[in-house]
């Protein structure tokens, strides 16, 4: 996010800089605005019904601090090949056929939402960041250690809200 500026006031009636997540001034446009909001009913509607399907793949976070972990291969088991070396094979996000990321935070009810295909065209777009060579290793000392990615809680906000990642036009 690091094209995101905040707003800076010079007097308490005019703003300069507006930021990215401002709302700027116009018109409101009542039939724009149903419309924007039909789409996202449809959204939801759709996404209720995959659910019924098993549309989704869901990862708990016990840490509690902000961050998404996407998994992209493991060694189940710590496999090695004839020569020692530990044989990593795709899991996670590499290989699911779910059409919703579910990712909870807290068992308390806090968890995100994220349409799959949208984390995929994140992850392309900021492909200097997130590549098979910046892998994280989660788990390392257990019988399945991993490998994949480390979203910060900026990272997740930009993901989730960047039209950057968007396939749909806002109208």
């Amino acid at each position: 996010m690091a094209g995101r500026q905040a707003s800076q006031t010079i007097d308490s009636n005019k703003r300069v800089n507006q930021s990215d997540y401002d709302i700027a001034p116009k018109q409101y446009d009542f039939h724009t605005d149903l419309r924007y909001g039909k789409k996202g009913e449809k959204l939801v509607e759709e996404f209720l019904e995959t659910l019924s399907g098993g549309a989704f793949e869901v990862k708990t976070d016990r840490y509690r601090n902000g961050r998404m972990v996407l998994e992209m291969e493991h060694n189940p088991r710590r496999q090695t090949d004839a020569e020692g070396k530990p044989l990593w094979k795709p899991s996670g996000l590499a290989i699911t056929k779910a059409r919703w990321w579910v990712y909870v935070y807290t068992l308390d009810g806090s968890f995100v939402i994220v349409d799959v295909p949208r984390i995929k065209r994140y992850l392309k777009i900021n492909k200097d960041r997130f590549n098979s060579k910046r892998y994280h290793d989660f788990a390392h000392r257990s019988s399945n250690p991993s490998k994949g990615y480390l979203l910060q809680p900026e990272d997740v906000m930009d993901m989730m809200i960047n039209p950057a990642y968007d396939t749909v036009s806002k109208l």
